[in-house]
């Protein structure tokens, strides 16, 4: 990797990360497990020169003077980094996508560790954002948050040809609206009944045979 490689997206958005120990999984099953995000940003983004310039250096890098042949193909057949969010305006998380460009990355977790997480907040004992170590921290990166990342960008010929992005870091910047899944539920959208009254309850039912 050379620094041109390298590129920093700050105040992005991102969507369905799975970046901690555990969460890496294949996909449809199949292959190497990988740990990934999507990040949104609108086209007008100040760091979207500097993710170009990314994309073209690792196509250089990779087929030197037939770089702008093989990026305008891997363009063509959908096959950068870089994608156009009105392609996903039909899901249900379609409206966080309208009008915006996301970037997909992954990490393969035969190749190396999840990747890094950071707070927005110095930690005391080392002077440097605090690290994240897994989902339950309270300032994980969720889907719908805004983040700061760092990315690898690298082409590719193997079963096909591209350019593709992997997640060198990533740090917590702002909350944002949840997509996918929302807030868990609370104690006080369930009705509850006292305790005896629960026993009685789970002792008069017919048991599973009665549920169809």
């Amino acid at each position: 990797m050379t620094d041109t490689t390298r590129v920093k997206l700050n105040n992005v958005r991102i969507t369905f990360p799975k970046v901690f120990v555990g969460q890496e999984e294949a996909f449809g099953g199949k292959g190497d497990p990988y740990w990934s995000a999507s990040f949104l940003l609108a086209p007008d983004h100040p760091d979207l020169p500097a993710l170009k310039e990314a994309i073209k250096a690792a196509a250089t890098a990779k087929w030197q003077s037939k770089a702008d042949g093989h990026l305008r193909a891997a363009q063509a057949k959908d096959k950068l980094p870089v994608h156009d969010g009105d392609l996903k305006a039909d899901k249900p998380y379609g409206a966080a996508y309208k009008g915006m460009l996301y970037v997909s990355a992954r990490n393969n977790a035969k190749n190396g560790p999840a990747p890094s997480v950071f707070d927005n907040v110095i930690d005391t004992a080392t002077g440097q954002a605090r690290e994240i170590k897994s989902q339950q921290d309270k300032k994980a990166p969720y889907s719908g948050s805004y983040v700061n990342v760092i990315l690898n960008v690298y082409a590719y010929q193997n079963e096909g040809e591209g350019v593709a992005a992997s997640i060198m870091g990533i740090q917590f910047h702002a909350d944002g609206e949840r997509l996918a899944g929302g807030v868990a539920a609370a104690a006080a959208d369930f009705v509850a009944v006292p305790g005896k009254e629960t026993e009685k309850a789970a002792t008069t039912g017919q048991g599973a045979a009665s549920f169809f």
